[in-house]
Parts: C-alpha cells; structure tokens; sequence
C-alpha cells in the first residue's frame, strides 16, 4: 500500500518471509455474520473486498487461492440474519440451500450459512507476491530489536545494538512480537497447531471448505494437493513446538465439524501419518487490529499494524490500505466509524 503510494519501503524479516502464523498450508477468507451485523461483521466485509481485489490482481486462481464459497456450520441460533438483510446490498451470505448441504456431504436440515465471497488462500504465496512489489525491498535474517527516535528519523538497532539505518517512518508488524516496542497495547499470543496431509481421493472429501468450530479444507487442484484441518486456539502460548495431543484434538472437532470427512482420514489419523503444522496468531484486548501511532500523542514516525488475531486474510490489506490512506490524508477505505474502531488510541 505504501510501495504504490511512491515510499521506498524496507521490510526486516528476522527469518524467511511467511515463516510466522501466515506459512500455513492453507487459509479460510470467510466473512462474519451476526444477528445485529455487529462490528466485526462489517468490519470483515470491508477487509475480504480488498483482499479479493488483491488476490486476483497477483496470485493464480487454483493454484494459490480459490473462490467457489465456504460453508459455516453454527448453531441454529447464530443462523439468524440481521432483519434488514437484503441481496440489494453487500450481503453474500445466505442460511445454506439443501443444494449446497448436499453439495458439501452434509445432511439435510444441518444449521450452516453460506459465504458467497469466499474461499481458500495458501498466505505464504499473498505474502511473497506482495512483497515483490516494485518499491519493496526485504531483508531476510534482520531482526530489529531497538527504536530510537532522532532529529533525522526512526533510528534503528539490532540485538547486539549496532544501528540498522535511519528512517523517516516505522511501522511495526510484528504480530505478537509487536509487545518488545509498545508493551503498552494488550497484545496477547495465541497457538494455533492444524493437521495436514497429501490428498489421496478427492472424491471422499467434501469440495467446500467448511468453517466453524474448526475448519476442514481440500485442495484437490492446488500444486501440491493437500487437505487441511485445525485449529487449535491456545491463548498465551507461544510454543511452537508440535504436539501430538492437538493432531488428535484436530482429528475429534474435524468428526464434529464433518464426520464423513473424519472418516476418509481416520486411518492417516489413527496410523500417525497425518502432519502437522503450527503457528502463534496476535490477537488485542477486543480482538480487533490494531492499526495507528504507538504513543497516544499520535507521533507520525513509528505506527503498529497489529493484532489481525485468527483473521489475517480478512484485515491485512485492509490494515495496509487504512494505514497509507491516514499518512496521505486520502478518503479512507471503510466508514470513519469502523476506522476509529481499529485505531491504536482506543485503547
């Protein structure tokens, strides 16, 4: 966003790019759908259009994402569309057909919705494409461990204290690491390990990815054909060691979510042939992004851009749209109120 806007931007990675939570194998980009519309849901709207542009500006459809819709399975009660729900406006999301049930393996009568703009993205291959961008330059095995504000800009320093370079503006992405610099904000860490393995017959396993307590995804076109299923949520755990407890814990929400896909890989499950994968997502005190200047004197030269919690796909471009739109006083790209909602300084 700020590469487009004529900013020469210099990424430090401490390791590979994707290396954190957005290496996963595959990724959900699924609105939220509430009674009241609430906050979030608008919110999630507003995100998933901008990524979608995104996602068929850069990436191959099939390969890195596809858009064919998710089903969500909720109980009944969270089933209920907010009363002025209308297909005149920007809703995608409907109470599922007995088609679409069907479509997905699953009974009729089951309590679901299904999401219009949506589908599966691999995070890594958005990561890399955004990041070979003209304007962008990254620098891998560079960890910043220090700021320091000077007369010329944003001086920065590395583990041992040697200075980096000095710079006019520095934003910190830094998921939950972001805390080292603004120790302030109620950032909290949250695991996440899913299960994972080769697709070996597509036919037993259901073509629409399935959100909901948990999440079951196939991809049988992609270049590597996997299935993926998780996850766990672990709040103040940054370990990300694999555990064999939580591939088993995998394998009992995906029975839930949807037994005839549990019952194609029981036997990968049983036999301990079922990988894993795991990551530690950053999620604020109301599990909104954090998006705005670190001191509440709101100083131009350092901003955060944090705290996209389980919903990356849905509030990174849209956090990285907010964030050029306020450094360039442009018209911002959702409704002032849903700004202000995600601003560093309600904090």
């Amino acid at each position: 966003s700020l590469a487009r806007r004529g900013w020469q931007v210099t990424v430090f990675e401490r390791h590979e790019p994707a290396a954190g939570a957005s290496g996963l194998p595959a990724g959900i980009l699924a609105p939220h759908v509430s009674p009241d519309d609430a906050l979030l849901s608008r919110l999630t709207r507003a995100g998933i259009r901008i990524t979608w542009q995104a996602l068929e500006e850069l990436l191959e459809e099939g390969r890195s994402w596809r858009a064919f819709g998710v089903l969500e399975r909720r109980a009944a009660d969270a089933m209920r569309l907010p009363p002025d729900w209308s297909s005149d406006g920007p809703n995608e999301s409907w109470v599922a057909t007995p088609a679409q049930l069907a479509a997905a393996g699953l009974p009729a009568g089951t309590d679901a919705m299904w999401h219009e703009r949506a589908g599966w993205v691999r995070p890594a291959h958005l990561v890399r494409a955004w990041l070979a961008q003209p304007g962008i330059q990254v620098e891998t095995g560079r960890s910043v461990a220090q700021l320091v504000q000077r007369d010329a800009g944003v001086e920065l320093h590395d583990a041992d204290g040697a200075p980096i370079g000095v710079f006019d503006r520095v934003v910190i992405a830094a998921g939950h690491d972001s805390r080292r610099f603004a120790p302030h904000c109620p950032l909290q860490p949250v695991r996440g390990q899913i299960a994972w393995g080769p697709m070996r017959d597509a036919r037993a396993l259901p073509s629409t990815p399935i959100n909901g307590d948990g999440y079951f995804i196939a991809l049988p076109d992609a270049e590597e054909p996997i299935w993926v299923a998780g996850a766990t949520f672990d709040r103040d755990a940054c370990d990300t060691t694999l555990r064999a407890a939580d591939t088993e814990d995998n394998a009992r929400r995906l029975a839930r979510l949807h037994p005839a896909a549990a019952e194609a890989l029981s036997a990968e499950f049983s036999a301990g042939d079922a990988r894993a994968w795991a990551g530690v997502r950053c999620a604020s005190g109301d599990r909104r992004p954090l998006i705005g200047p670190i001191d509440a004197n709101g100083s131009p030269s350092i901003w955060l851009c944090t705290a996209l919690g389980s919903r990356g796909l849905s509030f990174a471009a849209l956090c990285g749209e907010l964030l050029a739109a306020r450094w360039h006083a442009e018209p911002l790209p959702l409704p002032t109120a849903l700004a202000r909602a995600l601003d560093t300084r309600r904090i």
